[in-house]
């Protein structure tokens, strides 16, 4: 009950932002490049155009170590679609197809398994423009739907998210993004916080690169966090490719990935 009165409030916010905004806003997005929300965590604070349809996919290799196993989870076709509804709102709709290979220490038994993950549906609002020390704002929501994907890599039970984001521009060169919320695991009615924090430098017109850390505080749990750092090239000015690696700090789990994609916004 309480996951349903907190969604709901929320929806009613960014309903009522949404109509007391929309009409200010439109021109300056219209006028932005690509911005995308890989491969960094950090979602930006941009919606896509309206009628735009941004497709951002790429495969991601995550090698995981402990005491008693190891395993290689390839995510192949991590795929996150984004569509402008209006010009300051966007429906977003994403999955991935995973496959696993988990070793036993000291043993000769190893398992595999490989399928879809769940389908994460969503929303983006652009809520207010940079001014200032003010920062450019967003607000994200989505939901993670158990009854989607294979078993072993889908929730117990289906779960939300709610984000805040926020940009910076520091200079012609640097800028800054940031986001916070909560979030379930799908496993409990546990909730936590999350946060990343990105700085980006573009080292030419075409290439970037950045900088993030990011993870969360799990109810009762040591906190989670995870580094990581890019690079991005944008090939034409709606094709984006990127590559991107990483690691946690956890005592428990040795984690590190690497990604590779890119990010096409389809011509209206």
């Amino acid at each position: 009950m309480k996951k349903i009165i907190s969604t709901s409030l929320l929806f009613m916010v960014i309903l009522s932002l949404y109509s007391q905004s929309g009409s200010e806003l439109s021109s300056d997005i219209e006028k932005r490049d690509l911005i995308t929300d890989r491969p960094d965590q950090t979602e930006s604070s941009v919606t896509v155009p309206k009628n735009a349809l941004q497709i951002e996919s790429g495969f991601m290799l995550e090698m995981e170590e402990t005491n008693l196993s190891k395993s290689n989870n390839w995510g192949l076709g991590t795929t996150l679609l984004r569509y402008g509804v209006w010009d300051n709102f966007e429906l977003r709709i994403g999955s991935f197809y995973q496959t696993s290979n988990i070793t036993i220490k000291g043993t000769d038994a190893d398992s595999s398994f490989q399928g879809f993950g769940p389908l994460i549906a969503g929303f983006k609002v652009y809520v207010v423009e940079e001014q200032g020390i003010r920062p450019e704002i967003s607000i994200m929501a989505d939901i993670t739907m158990r009854h989607v994907g294979h078993e072993e890599i889908s929730p117990t039970y289906s779960y939300p998210t709610a984000k805040i984001l926020a940009s910076h521009t520091l200079s012609p060169k640097f800028s800054m993004g940031y986001n916070a919320g909560f979030a379930y695991n799908g496993e409990n009615a546990d909730g936590f916080f999350v946060y990343s924090y990105v700085i980006g430098y573009s080292i030419t017109e075409k290439l970037g690169s950045f900088a993030e850390v990011y993870g969360n505080f799990d109810n009762g749990d040591l906190p989670n966090h995870k580094v990581d750092g890019g690079l991005t090239y944008l090939v034409a000015d709606n094709f984006q490719l990127d590559i991107s690696a990483g690691m946690g700090f956890d005592d428990v789990i040795d984690k590190n990935f690497v990604s590779m994609g890119f990010s096409w916004r389809i011509p209206k």
